[in-house]
């Protein structure tokens, strides 16, 4: 949760600054555009790769419960 928040918070602060620059610089909003999407993409890839999962049912490295008949 608090990782959640964290990048939430984190894009309502730096976000629109970037996307001012961004279409400042180039007189564009197009520009704006693809840096909020490269901004997306980037924290999601870095929480896919440097995070783990810890909800049990849904660990990989726990494998699941035999059915009982």
């Amino acid at each position: 949760m608090g990782i959640y928040r964290f990048w939430r918070d984190l894009g309502y602060a730096i976000g629109g600054l970037g996307l001012g620059l961004a279409a400042s610089l180039t007189g564009l909003a197009e520009p704006a555009f693809w840096f909020v999407a490269g901004s997306m993409f980037l924290s999601g890839g870095l929480l896919f790769w440097l995070s783990e999962e810890t909800h049990p049912r849904l660990d990989p490295a726990d494998p699941p419960e035999p059915a009982e008949a």
